[in-house]
């Protein structure tokens, strides 16, 4: 018989999962199974479920985009999770599963970007700023906010090469931030953390909770929720649209580091859920002039074509790369 794929993209509060023995045959989000998950043992629950109704004689792959570094060897650990937070590629095996591999969820959502692009992304999924038109080649970057902050590199190994892209992880949404557009605003986020702001502390849900707070004249204000601040800036609110301005013009100067880091000729992705709800209310002015803000390196940042993708990938990611990994091309 043949293989079984179960394919996982393990979020924050939400775990996805879709299953089949076809690579072509990848159902997009809407059809895949979706379940509250909070925990590695709920979460183990769920996959063993899922193996039973799966049965059968054949092979069953299990790929999963977890939501946190690795740990160790085949381990991962949510960063998002109160408590019980490490997945393990044993325990997983342990249920049933001939074999396991575990991605952090950037790296599986680079897969899928690279998935995406390989076929014919239509402009209602993949939205160039500036009109600008997708490169063959060169590297490319990859930045998800939501409720943390997700980069990964996807370099381009040349014409001839399989695979010709190469997915790098990366954590630099932990390094410290840069203030691009306002000392003041990172001045008032420094004071409310009680220490030097990461990128993800800026660009996050709890960063632009955070950054609301940073512009009104008083902390005695009831606090939002990111989707709260997305929902009122939709709508005219004026201090959250400004909040949301701010959000992403420190999303834009964590890409500018990111895209000259790598030097990712073959474009600049900003992707994720949020991106997708939020996709009318960035302003593609504002993004690509803080995202060439750089007198220096300005000349090299206008090559760098920007995109939004508002496809889910890390699920796709998870399925074309276990798929790969099995020696068969979805």
């Amino acid at each position: 018989m043949g293989i079984t794929l179960v394919a996982v993209d393990v979020g924050a509060s939400r775990t996805r999962v879709h299953v089949g023995g076809d690579p072509t045959a990848f159902v997009r989000a809407g059809g895949a199974l979706i379940r509250e998950v909070r925990s590695a043992s709920v979460l183990k629950e769920l996959l063993a479920e899922v193996r039973d109704e799966v049965g059968g004689d054949g092979p069953v792959h299990l790929v999963a985009g977890v939501a946190g570094p690795s740990s160790g060897e085949g381990v991962r650990e949510m960063t998002n999770w109160p408590s019980d937070r490490v997945v393990a590629a044993d325990a997983l095996r342990a249920l049933g599963y001939d074999r396991v591999l575990l991605l952090n969820d950037l790296e599986a959502a680079a897969h899928g970007l690279v998935a995406l692009l390989r076929g014919d992304p239509g402009r209602d999924v993949l939205v160039p700023f500036g009109g600008a038109a997708l490169p063959p080649s060169g590297n490319r970057a990859l930045v998800m906010p939501g409720s943390g902050l997700g980069a990964a590199g996807i370099v381009d190994l040349g014409p001839g090469r399989d695979p010709r892209w190469h997915v790098v992880p990366s954590e630099a949404g932990h390094t410290l931030a840069v203030s691009f557009e306002s000392d003041d605003v990172l001045a008032s986020l420094a004071r409310g953390k009680g220490g030097a702001p990461t990128w993800e502390d800026c660009v996050s849900g709890p960063g632009l909770e955070a950054l609301w707070v940073a512009m009104g004249s008083t902390l005695r204000d009831d606090p939002l929720s990111a989707p709260e601040i997305a929902m009122r800036a939709a709508t005219g609110d004026a201090r959250c649209r400004e909040a949301l301005d701010h959000y992403y013009r420190f999303a834009a100067g964590f890409s500018q580091v990111l895209a000259l880091s790598i030097l990712s000729t073959g474009g600049l992705f900003l992707a994720g859920g949020s991106t997708g709800s939020n996709a009318p209310l960035i302003s593609e002015d504002g993004f690509l002039s803080a995202f060439r803000d750089n007198p220096r390196m300005e000349g090299v940042l206008r090559r760098i074509p920007v995109f939004l993708v508002l496809a889910e990938i890390n699920l796709l990611g998870a399925w074309t790369e276990g798929w790969r990994r099995a020696g068969q091309r979805p």
